[in-house]
């Protein structure tokens, strides 16, 4: 998916493109603090890149990149993330707590 404004260009996360700008956005401290967690590690971003890939494949969408078109630099990202938690018990199985 690919989406162009004036000034950005919203697309798909792209796990080669995009893992550096990743790391330096969540293991940054207040943004962290922000989306109420802590600081990652680079194994942990790339599991977080994994897991949106996957959140993507089953629902169709989740978060993406978004990049400055006048200067091609990744300036954060965007989109609509459902947590498994917030799953009706019924689509999420008797095998997984709903907490």
């Amino acid at each position: 998916m690919q989406i162009e404004t004036e000034r950005l260009i919203i697309r798909d996360i792209a796990p080669e493109q995009d893992f550096e700008p990743f790391c330096e956005l969540l293991s940054d401290p207040r943004t962290m603090k922000a989306l109420k967690s802590e600081p990652m590690i680079p194994e942990q971003v790339w599991r977080k890149i994994a897991t949106l890939l996957g959140h993507h494949q089953i629902r169709g969408y989740s978060l993406y990149s978004v990049i400055e078109k006048s200067t091609g630099a990744w300036v954060g990202r965007v989109g609509h993330w459902t947590p498994m938690a917030s799953l009706p018990r019924r689509l999420a199985g008797p095998h997984i707590p709903i907490m």
